[in-house]
């Protein structure tokens, strides 16, 4: 085994001369011959090594049993060992996640510490072939792309940096390596509890898989290996076209649609993958089925949606434009109010200063009237009925200038391509369904001023914030 484990360690680069290595150490029998093999081999090596080991206080006296004899074991080798407890049961109940996850949280928590504190380069864990087959199969039972069928790597680069020498072997070569060695091991019996899916596979699942092929695990590993290499392809080949394709503006990430339909799906797929990346830095719980859901919509035809996605994300088009984003809260709506002329108003909760003047004199050019974006002049006489200043509701219309008849509210924000969240936040001067005038867009025809017009009515407003798009 240990000529195996040098090859491996050789051929894949994983330890290099001054490598400072903290071995993270449960007392079971993977971890013990994988802490024995390095303090063997480590003036080979040249290397530095220490042990780490988190008591979970889950399995009460067998824990604190587990966590005195790695104490000893490190003492006889004169290793030296960081050790530490955590109430993992209190640490899940308190986040509201599975014991299985808190604890996993938990120790690599304590491991990123001492890295970071005592300056160890790299992080040893012993996973082993047979650790390396049921992570495949988990995961395809579960659900997964070919990254995650490709398991865990003999090197996880990153703040950790972590490496697993023991990928090359098999539980049974490991097991026999402690026997040759006097290697007295811990076992958890928790290990034995087949309502765990991961030890369902180990004891049930795996075992009548060997009956049909005795190295099913070794092809399990082989074909992880494989889907690794076809994964770093593709990557290779989406950073390429991420180039010129994504792009990341304020807090948006934008996606070029025109470009995107020319691929094929698999990599319409994984851009799509990219762009949540790119946005939040994490794929963390971002499933097949939300990518495939946002493909779909972006095939389906339909040029204006919303598609939230976890952690406060959401996918949007709008016509020919598509990016991800912070799930916006939703934007406050306009009140309903009667207006009266010679009045001014202030509506804090809008953000809205607004006043209505009656001019008797009819020598209002219309050329001020257009230089004024926030003022206008309409033909007063023409006003038959209260004057309300609210938000758009079904059935508005209005007559806008240049276009002839009638138009919907809804149909002219479409067509001025507002966003659907800002639309019911902007303002409507209004008499009935019929709107007068669409503040910082459009004025109805109808009431503009003309030489029949006897008297003026002069709309002035101002936006006291950033309430509403205009």
């Amino acid at each position: 085994m240990e000529e195996k484990l040098l090859q491996y360690i050789s051929d894949n680069g994983l330890i290099m001369a001054g490598d400072r290595i903290l071995i993270g150490v449960s007392g079971g029998a993977d971890s013990l011959a994988l802490l024995y093999f390095l303090k063997k081999y480590q003036g080979v090596l040249n290397v530095e090594i220490a042990a780490a080991h988190l008591n979970h206080e889950i399995r009460g006296k067998a824990a604190e049993e587990d966590h005195a004899f790695v104490k000893q074991f490190c003492i006889k080798q004169s290793i030296l060992l960081y050790d530490k407890s955590v109430d993992v049961i209190q640490l899940a109940k308190k986040n509201k996640i599975s014991l299985e996850e808190a604890g996993r949280e938990a120790r690599y928590a304590f491991f990123k510490e001492l890295q970071s504190s005592e300056a160890y380069n790299k992080l040893a864990l012993g996973h082993h072939l047979d650790d390396q087959a049921e992570t495949v199969l988990m995961r395809l039972i579960r659900g997964t792309g070919v990254k995650g069928v490709a398991g865990m790597l003999s090197e996880t680069k990153g703040e950790s940096n972590i490496i697993r020498p023991l990928l090359c072997v098999d539980k049974k070569t490991v097991i026999s390596y402690c026997k040759k060695n006097g290697l007295h091991y811990r076992t958890d019996n928790t290990n034995f509890e087949t309502d765990v899916t991961r030890n369902k596979l180990r004891l049930e699942i795996i075992p009548m898989l060997r009956e049909i092929n005795p190295r099913v695990e070794e092809h399990l590993s082989e074909f992880a290996m494989l889907a690794h290499e076809y994964e770093q392809f593709l990557q290779n080949s989406i950073a390429e076209l991420s180039t010129y394709m994504i792009t990341k503006k304020s807090n948006r990430v934008y996606l070029n649609l025109e470009m995107w339909r020319l691929q094929v799906p698999l990599l319409q797929k994984e851009l799509l993958r990219q762009m949540v990346f790119q946005f939040k830095g994490s794929l963390k719980e971002i499933e097949y089925n939300h990518i495939l859901c946002v493909k779909e919509q972006l095939l389906s035809g339909k040029t204006v949606w919303e598609l939230h996605l976890p952690h406060g994300m959401q996918a949007v088009r709008r016509y020919e434009l598509f990016w991800i984003e912070e799930k916006k809260a939703v934007v406050p709506e306009i009140g309903c109010y009667e207006l009266l002329p010679d009045k001014a108003y202030y509506f804090s909760k809008e953000g809205l200063w607004i006043k209505l003047t009656v001019i008797s004199d009819d020598s209002i050019k219309k050329s001020k009237e257009l230089k004024n974006h926030s003022e206008k002049y309409f033909d007063y006489g023409k006003i038959r009925g209260k004057l309300y200043l609210r938000n758009r509701r079904p059935g508005d219309y209005f007559n806008p200038v240049g276009i002839a008849g009638k138009k919907k509210i809804k149909d002219y924000f479409i067509d001025r391509k507002v966003e659907r969240e800002k639309r019911n936040a902007i303002p409507l001067l209004a008499v009935g369904s019929e709107v007068i005038w669409i503040l910082g867009y459009a004025i109805n025809r109808e009431y503009q001023v003309s030489s029949e017009t006897k008297s003026i009515l002069k709309v002035q407003y101002q936006i006291i914030g950033e309430k509403f798009g205009v």
